[in-house]
């Protein structure tokens, strides 16, 4: 996790090894506590998904074409700002879901894996993990 360091004073969803943790999980985890660690409205690239339904199916087609954050590395969390949206497209509705729907705590987590890069929303928590609340591949196209 390069020069990382997990401090307890940090919120749930800016603390490295709590979003670690979250990233095994996405890993490893069936669908159904996938969805128990998804917020909902949920943020793909640049689309809202707002229907459990189809959140499911999401975490669903992506378990079955194999999809994983695996390798995963950590190169920066940093807590959300004005500007955050950006990175999931210059649009309204991007704008609109981060400044209704990501806490306060909440951050974006680069992180590098075997497929590549991609930044992963983290905010509020599910126990000692913070939910996911979106993400989006580098380049905004997964």
């Amino acid at each position: 996790m390069g020069s990382l360091a997990s401090c307890s004073t940090l919120p749930v969803a800016q603390n490295p090894g709590r979003v670690q943790s979250l990233i095994q999980a996405l890993n490893t985890e069936p669908v159904e506590s996938l969805m128990k660690r998804s917020s909902r409205p949920f943020l793909l690239d640049g689309e809202i998904i707002v229907r459990e339904s189809d959140l499911e199916s999401l975490w669903q087609n992506l378990r079955a074409a194999r999809f994983s954050f695996s390798e995963a590395e950590i190169v920066s969390i940093q807590p959300v700002n004005s500007e955050s949206y950006l990175l999931f497209g210059n649009s309204k509705d991007t704008q609109f879901f981060f400044k209704k729907y990501v806490p306060k705590d909440g951050a974006i987590a680069e992180v590098t894996t075997s497929l590549g890069t991609f930044y992963i929303i983290t905010g509020g928590r599910t126990w000692f993990t913070p939910k996911i609340i979106g993400f989006t591949s580098k380049g905004g196209a997964l």
